[in-house]
């Protein structure tokens, strides 16, 4: 965790772009099965989010960001799922691709000290900037996933198809993971649904002009409907004084080079419009010295 020093205006969670794996758990698996390890470690990680995390982090530890707070899990998602709520969902029996075979023995029996001493640390920490941060701050979900479906989930609704550029999501489920699909219900959505319009469109136009994508379309709320997640503000009954959250997915074939990643920190095409919300900036200012839990 690093932040400014004061209040934290802007929270950025990158819960998938941990690729780190416990020393015991290397020390045990057969030398023949490494590269297979790493393979997996791969596949499951959310490609492209540990480069933005980086850039976050720069912006933050130089000065450029003030207000700011970026919350990245270290260990891979292979063994905690830091973007779920349910013991069951954190503690992931497969992997969303390829087989937990080599390493199954291992999170059976560790698994749970594993997400008592790592991820609830971890999500307590993020959970005590939240509670910080009223109706006037901003989260920010970092994400990307495959070109393809590669595990058919029940919150997956594109299975069959190319997934489009980016998708971002409104529609918050409820504890018990119900999304309202009913149209516009009372419930307001992780954000005014009219300015995830507006980020829709700022994306399309950045990865159209600026990455060269001949077809940069998302969608909102396709193909991925969101799954509980333990973040307050994200699900339907959090209190009305939780932050709004912005939960992007880009493709992972699209930020392919360190500078298309820092155009796409730096621009911030993902970024919801002020409207009264002190929307931070990067870039300029003072050196402002970091926290760092």
């Amino acid at each position: 965790m690093t932040s400014t020093r004061g209040p934290v205006r802007e929270l950025h969670i990158l819960p998938h772009g941990g690729t780190e794996l416990p020393t015991d758990l290397i020390e045990e698996t057969d030398p023949e099965n490494f590269e297979t390890l790493s393979q997996l470690v791969h596949q499951n990680v959310d490609l492209g989010t540990g480069a933005i995390y980086r850039r976050l982090v720069e912006g933050v530890r130089s000065g450029a960001a003030e207000g700011v707070a970026v919350a990245g899990f270290h260990l891979s998602r292979l063994l905690l799922d830091a973007n779920r709520a349910t013991v069951e969902a954190q503690l992931p029996v497969d992997p969303y691709v390829g087989s937990a075979e080599i390493y199954q023995t291992y999170l059976r029996r560790r698994g749970r000290d594993l997400r008592h001493e790592a991820l609830l640390p971890w999500l307590a920490a993020v959970d005590e900037i939240l509670q910080s941060m009223d109706s006037r701050g901003t989260v920010y979900h970092h994400h990307t996933y495959d070109v393809l479906s590669m595990s058919p989930r029940p919150w997956d609704r594109g299975v069959a198809a190319k997934r489009p550029a980016f998708q971002l999501i409104w529609r918050r489920p409820s504890l018990d993971g119900v999304i309202d699909e009913g149209g516009e219900s009372a419930d307001p959505g992780l954000a005014r649904l009219e300015d995830v319009e507006d980020v829709r469109f700022r994306i399309r136009d950045f990865l159209e002009r600026k990455i060269g994508l001949t077809e940069g379309n998302g969608d909102i709320d396709y193909p991925l409907l969101l799954p509980v997640m333990p973040f307050r503000g994200s699900r339907r009954g959090d209190p009305p004084t939780s932050p709004r959250h912005l939960v992007y997915d880009l493709r992972k074939d699209i930020l392919l080079t360190e500078e298309q990643i820092r155009s796409w920190v730096l621009d911030g095409p993902w970024r919801l419009a002020d409207g009264g919300h002190g929307e931070v900036k990067f870039g300029g200012g003072p050196a402002v010295p970091s926290n760092h839990a």
